[in-house]
């Protein structure tokens, strides 16, 4: 794939690429925990709605997220992680209804968010937020932010369900009804699907020779309003996941389990036009267990109090966060039980104005963490309108992740390791009008005391394996992305440059392409709707010692829907449409073309 910064131009301006493939609504939270305009927002934000979901017949978070703009993703095994940015996967925060979810075990060597474990099946919006945040959101978010949202009541009570079914023998079923009335909302969905899989280590001799899995969820929200300006709200996800992968060097294969919760009760209060007030108390539990044997579990507790005030032309918020870990790891045959816990107090301040063409967002935070101690971040960013549809920005912000508990407490940790933090510049420029979106953004990241693993190092306390340290590394990046309208033609893709160093050995991060591409369109001819994807990734090294390349490909989807009656729809998938065979990580195999085909019914 040779592509070149003025081919990319000319495409773009063409109409051929797109900030996001779905529309976006007319508010977002994500970016400053406030609802906000999109007009007004100064980050970079995109969106994807249920409706989109549907439409498009994809059946996994991660292959959805990767159609996004600075996004890439990886599947191996039953392991699935995502990049923004080109920021290392751990560095992406993940909220479900505003609960932290997040890992803190030595599976994925690092922790991070379990994107394997968040059922589609339940998700009612996505926002993600690109860059630096950790001035709003503290530990963890580097690279960005992912916040997943579970269908909500709205409108008279209604039923929904959909039956699917695809390669492998995968079969799929939702069933939820949601609604409001009397001053409830309430939104109930259950969902499960099952796969036999397919050989995803034919390099090796294992029994048996597909890896089957089997995931059931839940998803519930309850609100009531006790006056119009006084409201309660519960949400809560479960979501159980049992899976087989193969073992190193294979043999008889490994079943695993994993369970997500993530369980929440908001209070919110309008005191005043300019005075509300939102206090949540929340608590996520991830746990993952194989027969190998592992045993990780995760529990987060977490209280909010957040303060909005309409004040000095602008918005002003001010928010006191308490967030407790704990982790508990079984014994195994090799290693000794660990246990450790830490509590994070922190304190945020935001202030945001827009006055005529000029915009402007601040935020500030202080952490203090029970093991490391306190730790600043903060972000500035300023957008000017240089015409009713131009409009030039520029940020700055800082960020930082805590080592895992398993990296500190473990017998491969140490309490002596560092925060990883980074600061980040960015500039973009956006036209935008009824009909298209166009935006290039152009960003650097600078990363320090990067925690890294070594079977080598000579001061590993285990004698052959330990954490540690490892200096700085660079990420520098371009994305080019927009969207045009036809009347019900619609053109949308992107284009990523990505220059992802480790700057002490001058070596390419592993697993991230240099070059990424999407492209897409969608239209309707008489009753149906259809379109195309394509998504195009370049070269990338399997190894830190980047000896090891995984080679480019091209993916090309097709998807089409049409609506049986009122509340009947039918839609249809097909995934490497062209049965390209690559891989997104080394030794592991991917499912070549795959099907997919179900039946919607939505009550109205």
């Amino acid at each position: 794939m040779q592509w070149t910064i003025a081919s990319a131009i000319a495409l773009a301006a063409s109409g051929l690429c797109a900030q996001s493939p779905v529309r976006l609504p007319d508010t977002v939270v994500t970016a400053t925990r406030v609802v906000q305009p999109l007009a007004d927002i100064v980050a970079d934000v995109s969106t994807i709605e249920r409706a989109d979901i549907e439409r498009l017949g994809i059946t996994s978070l991660a292959e959805l997220l990767a159609r996004l703009p600075g996004l890439q993703t990886i599947s191996s095994g039953d392991t699935q992680r995502v990049f923004i940015r080109g920021a290392d996967a751990r560095m992406t925060a993940l909220y479900i209804d505003g609960v932290r979810v997040d890992s803190q075990d030595g599976l994925t060597l690092g922790g991070g968010a379990p994107w394997d474990l968040v059922p589609l099946s339940q998700i009612e919006r996505i926002e993600v937020l690109r860059g630096p945040a950790s001035a709003v959101y503290g530990s963890d978010a580097m690279g960005g932010v992912v916040q997943v949202f579970t269908r909500k009541g709205t409108g008279l009570p209604g039923h929904f369900a959909e039956l699917g079914a695809g390669s492998f023998n995968t079969q799929k079923a939702r069933f939820g009804l949601r609604g409001a009335t009397g001053g409830w909302n309430f939104a109930l969905t259950l969902g499960r699907e099952r796969s036999d899989g397919f050989n995803t280590r034919p390099d090796l001799v294992h029994t048996p020779d597909t890896e089957s899995s089997n995931q059931q969820s839940t998803s519930l929200r309850l609100g009531y309003d006790i006056s119009p300006a006084q409201q309660v709200q519960l949400s809560a996800l479960d979501s159980q996941r049992d899976s087989r992968y193969v073992p190193w060097g294979g043999g008889a294969d490994v079943a695993a389990s994993g369970h997500l919760s993530a369980l929440a009760f908001k209070w919110a209060g309008r005191w005043s036009e300019d005075y509300r007030t939102q206090v949540s108390i929340a608590r996520s539990v991830v746990a993952k267990s194989d027969a190998a044997p592992n045993d990780y579990r995760t529990t987060t507790h977490s209280v909010l109090w957040e303060n909005h005030l309409r004040a000095f032309s602008g918005d002003l918020t001010a928010v006191l966060e308490q967030k407790r870990d704990e982790f508990v790891a079984l014994p195994t045959t090799w290693d000794p039980r660990v246990e450790g816990d830490r509590t994070q107090n922190a304190l945020a301040l935001g202030y945001g104005v827009s006055m005529g063409p000029h915009a402007v967002q601040l935020n500030a935070r202080n952490d203090h963490d029970s093991v490391f101690g306190s730790h600043q971040t903060g972000s500035a960013a300023y957008a000017y309108a240089l015409s009713k549809h131009w409009r030039a920005s520029l940020s700055t912000g800082s960020a930082f992740r805590a080592p895992t508990l398993e990296q500190v407490f473990g017998p491969y940790g140490s309490q002596k390791l560092q925060p990883e933090t980074n600061q980040s510049h960015e500039m973009s420029l956006r036209y935008q009008d009824a009909a298209s979106d166009l935006r290039l953004v152009v960003y650097r990241n600078e990363i320090r005391d990067m925690i890294s693993s070594s079977a080598t190092l000579d001061t590993c306390a285990a004698g052959f394996f330990c954490y540690y340290n490892v200096g700085k590394a660079s990420i520098r990046g371009s994305t080019l992305s927009a969207r045009h309208q036809w009347g019900a033609f619609a053109l949308q893709g992107s284009v990523d440059f990505l220059d992802p160093r480790d700057d002490v050995t001058g070596k390419v991060l592993s697993l991230r392409a240099r070059r990424s591409m999407a492209l897409g369109f969608d239209t309707q001819t008489g009753a149906w709707q259809w379109g195309a994807d394509w998504r195009a990734v370049g070269e990338r090294f399997d190894n830190a010692a980047n000896t090891r390349t995984l080679g480019a490909y091209e993916l090309l989807g097709l998807h089409a829907s049409t609506a049986l009656g009122r509340d009947w729809k039918l839609v249809a998938r097909i995934d490497n449409a062209t049965d390209q065979s690559y891989q997104e990580v080394g030794d592991y195999a991917t499912p070549g073309r795959t099907f997919h085909v179900a039946l919607q019914w939505n009550q109205h």
